[in-house]
């Protein structure tokens, strides 16, 4: 199962609303013929199925196999539906919207989700920094300065918290990365690829590098294998 709160704040997730990008993703998906998994909700059964058609307002889908039971879904089933697609997992939410017997079998209309979440496919582990040793990062953003602390990274993408929200797809240029432990500062450009409203009132806001020249990024790998250390080190009861 998946959380779709949780979901929207992976700096690794795009989201997707525009009609345009909608029905290219669903019927890309149906014209590989993959199979698509439902979770009917509140039932805890999985179901597998296939895309027929793409309509306007709905989607039709063959009929369900569950994985384990009986068939458990209702009109007042909200539906949490998962595909791959491109080599990234896709996740949305739909209600059941008709269906009908086509000779032995039922086949299902749901509605046209009004978002597709897609999860990129992660080219590099992200960690956490130590507490105690934080990683600062500082910015300029509309002809104002900002500096706050990175909550995680990877090789190529950062997130970090502040107590508003910024556009996403924004360019920011100039950002410079404090590493602790005497490694170099780099200065990078990012551009904001997710934000996020946190239950303590701020934002989480994910960042990916743009151009990264080599030696920035070899600092950067530098403190991310040191920190990976670090954290085996500390689950092995080492430090």
């Amino acid at each position: 199962m998946f959380d779709i709160k949780k979901l929207k704040e992976n700096p690794d997730i795009n989201v997707y609303s525009k009609k345009q990008e909608i029905n290219a993703i669903l019927r890309g998906f149906a014209n590989q013929k993959k199979p698509l998994i439902i979770y009917p909700v509140p039932f805890n059964d999985e179901y597998t199925t296939n895309i027929i058609r793409v309509n306007d307002d709905s989607i039709n889908i063959d009929s369900m196999v569950p994985k384990s039971g009986n068939l458990k879904l209702i009109e007042s089933s909200y539906l949490k539906i998962t595909f791959k697609f491109s080599n990234n997992e896709h996740f949305f939410l739909s209600k059941l919207y008709n269906y009908e017997k086509d000779k032995e079998y039922f086949v299902f209309d749901i509605y046209k989700p009004i978002e597709i979440l897609s999860l990129e496919k992660r080219k590099f582990f992200r960690i956490e920094p130590s507490l105690s040793e934080p990683i600062n990062i500082s910015f300029f953003l509309n002809n104002k300065y900002f500096e706050t602390k990175l909550f995680d990274l990877s090789g190529e993408g950062f997130s970090f918290l502040l107590d508003f929200p910024v556009e996403k797809h924004t360019v920011l240029e100039g950002v410079k990365i404090k590493f602790p432990g005497g490694l170099p500062e780099i200065t990078v450009r990012l551009e904001i690829r997710s934000v996020a409203r946190l239950d303590n009132l701020k934002y989480k806001v994910g960042a990916q590098a743009i151009n990264i020249k080599p030696a920035e990024q070899d600092i950067l790998f530098r403190y991310i294998f040191k920190r990976q250390r670090e954290i085996v080190a500390a689950m092995k009861g080492i430090v």
